[in-house]
């Protein structure tokens, strides 16, 4: 497979590869993401709330959409930051709006990748996982549904960053 830039995209082929993915992205939405938008509250107060809220609230949502097949899978729910992680505490203050969603939405991005490469998984990966062919089938539907909404979240940032700005996918 191979990115819009044509680079080539290894599919993931080792099921704790994939673990660790889901792990750091549940980490990620629920304690990163999260941090980083209740942060960026403080110093915007009420300019652009409503691009936040939405921001949040959908990554409340993929925490627990992470979090079942995490579950259905008898994957640790993480308790602290995963390996490869931070424990990342936000810097917004004296940022200006723009210069605050220009941080924000490398985290978007992440996420975007994060959940194509998940999709992208090997089958047997996947089967490895979840044995029910309809758990996977809802896996990947639930993958589609993330990524369209991490594509939502780059843009309400794109739009809150104004002007030109070089996203690399």
């Amino acid at each position: 497979m191979t990115n819009k830039r044509g680079f080539f995209v290894p599919a993931i082929k080792d099921k704790e590869v994939l673990v660790s993915l889901m792990q750091k992205m549940y980490w990620l939405e629920l304690e990163m993401e999260q941090m980083n938008t209740w942060e960026a509250r403080i110093e915007m107060m009420d300019e652009n709330l409503e691009a936040l809220e939405v921001l949040s609230h959908d990554s409340d949502r993929h925490g627990s959409i992470v979090e079942k097949w995490l579950t259905k899978a008898n994957i640790q729910i993480p308790k602290d930051a995963p390996k490869g992680l931070p424990r990342h505490i936000f810097d917004f203050e004296e940022l200006s709006s723009p210069e605050i969603f220009s941080k924000i939405i490398k985290y978007e991005i992440l996420a975007l990748n994060a959940y194509k490469d998940m999709k992208n998984a090997d089958t047997d990966v996947i089967k490895a996982l979840f044995e029910k062919e309809d758990d996977q089938e809802e896996f990947f539907e639930d993958l589609e549904q993330l990524i369209k909404d991490e594509e939502k979240h780059a843009s309400i940032c794109k739009k809150q960053i104004g002007g030109f700005l070089k996203v690399k996918y």
